[in-house]
């Protein structure tokens, strides 16, 4: 019970402060995904269970499926801040702001640096 008061306190002062909504959540997932996805050429990327990052029960599109990300980077750090967004999400994100996604086999894809996005994506394996 007490937890339930201080859940819906937390959203209650989400919602008052004005400070985010579900489409600012969403574009905060895709812009720290983003961040841990950057490279150059040389870097090593390395595929991510995004979902399992963020917390299983999330509903921020880029959160969804697998990701690649910079091998350099702080992962501990990316959890932290994408539980943070998930956990906000929760409060802010109402049923038909929320997007769930039906992931591809990761194992169809390999993490490559695309140098001229300057990003780490999943590619096709070739056969």
């Amino acid at each position: 019970m007490r937890r339930m008061v201080v859940s819906c306190m937390a959203a209650l002062a989400l919602w008052l402060s004005g400070c985010a909504n579900c489409e600012q959540l969403q574009e905060g997932a895709t812009d720290l995904v983003s961040h841990y996805a950057r490279c150059r050429a040389g870097d090593t990327c390395q595929t991510v269970d995004l979902l399992g990052v963020a917390g299983g029960l999330n509903c921020l599109r880029a959160f969804q499926c697998h990701g690649a990300v910079n091998a350099d980077a702080n992962l501990a750090e990316f959890r932290r801040q994408a539980r943070l967004l998930s956990q906000q999400a929760s409060y802010v994100c109402q049923q038909g702001e929320c997007v769930t996604a039906a992931c591809a086999d990761p194992r169809e894809f390999e993490p490559v640096c695309d140098t001229e996005l300057g990003q780490c994506v999943l590619v096709p394996r070739q056969p």
